[in-house]
């Protein structure tokens, strides 16, 4: 559940971020539309910010598994082998 909350919080900054950029595309930005692009771009950065915290917290918590050596050995040799 953890990762797909990190997964929708980057989503989030992503569209809020391709929203912002819209209004850029336009052509027809005045003083208003400026500061609604600016606004958007403050959202989609702290929503980033968020998600990559959150990312920090859940490497924290749950480091990743190791590989174990025959099974690094085993993987080698299967790419050895396809070669």
């Amino acid at each position: 559940m953890a990762l797909e909350r990190n997964r929708q919080l980057f989503e989030e900054a992503h569209a809020l971020n391709r929203a912002a950029y819209q209004l850029l595309e336009s052509g027809q930005l005045d003083l208003e539309q400026f500061e609604h692009y600016r606004a958007l771009r403050r959202k989609a950065d702290v929503k980033f910010a968020d998600a990559i915290e959150h990312l920090c917290v859940l490497n924290e918590d749950f480091p990743p598994i190791p590989m174990s050596v025959q099974n690094s050995q085993g993987l080698r040799r299967e790419l050895e082998t396809a070669e």
